[in-house]
């Protein structure tokens, strides 16, 4: 069977028994979910910047930062779903032409190299991580509300969670740690796809083919415009 996109992990046709199809199903309604909160909240945001700057020649500084730290959470959280979408580019025109156990074999190694960079990535991040919350190094504009801090004990805020009860900014710890979160994901969409390989539920990596996608939605439009005028024309005739 020919799969064009990997639109289908963690549905029951890759994983129909056990806890695994549950586990998969769960994890994409919570990337979907997180996704789209993430760039409601950067709509929003600047939107209220851009209305604030223009009718009220105000602005917050807090926004900015905010919105480049969700566009960052939003990037990092979006590879795993562009991996179980479908959306990563890959160049396989040579795999292409190769028999289906060669195919087999090349696309394995390939997700074992994906899965590879995925652990050296995990980590660096882990100690980039570690070091920042040994430090403390809190973000320049973003703190909590005081309304959160003063119902934090500030022996346990600082021991705990790195952060100055007085001053309350938000450490940078906590606001990059998309950077341990999205690669985990990242890794665990590609030990799927490692698995439906071997299980032969995939062909290859099959990676979104973005020429032969361009053309399905220009002949989509090309038909449904055709559709239109028709209609238009009938309705014409028929007055």
């Amino acid at each position: 069977m020919t799969i064009n996109r990997l639109t289908l992990f963690g549905v029951k046709r890759y994983f129909s028994e056990g806890s695994t199809a549950v586990i998969s199903r769960i994890f994409g309604y919570f990337e979907e979910g997180v996704l789209n909160l993430l760039i409601t909240l950067m709509t929003l945001l600047v939107f209220s910047e851009v209305v604030a700057r223009f009718f009220f020649h105000t602005g917050f500084l807090w926004i900015q930062e905010l919105t480049l730290t969700l566009c960052g959470w939003f990037v990092l959280f979006g590879m795993s779903y562009g991996v179980k979408v479908g959306a990563h580019i890959g160049v396989d025109a040579f795999v292409k032409t190769l028999p289906p156990k060669a195919k087999k074999i090349t696309s394995l190694i390939t997700t074992l190299i994906c899965l590879t960079y995925c652990g050296l990535f995990l980590k660096g991040s882990w100690s980039y991580l570690s070091q920042m919350y040994q430090i403390g190094v809190p973000m320049e504009d973003i703190h909590f509300p005081r309304l959160l801090l003063n119902s934090l004990d500030p022996d346990f805020a600082w021991n705990t969670l790195r952060i100055d009860v007085e001053d309350g900014a938000v450490p940078i710890w906590l606001s990059q740690s998309i950077l341990l979160i999205g690669f985990s994901m990242l890794t665990w969409r590609f030990f799927e796809l490692f698995i439906a390989i071997l299980r032969n539920q995939v062909s290859g990596l099959q990676f979104a083919d973005e020429a032969k996608e361009s053309m399905h939605l220009i002949d989509e439009s090309a038909q449904q415009a055709h559709t239109t005028l028709t209609s238009d024309t009938d309705n014409k005739e028929a007055k």
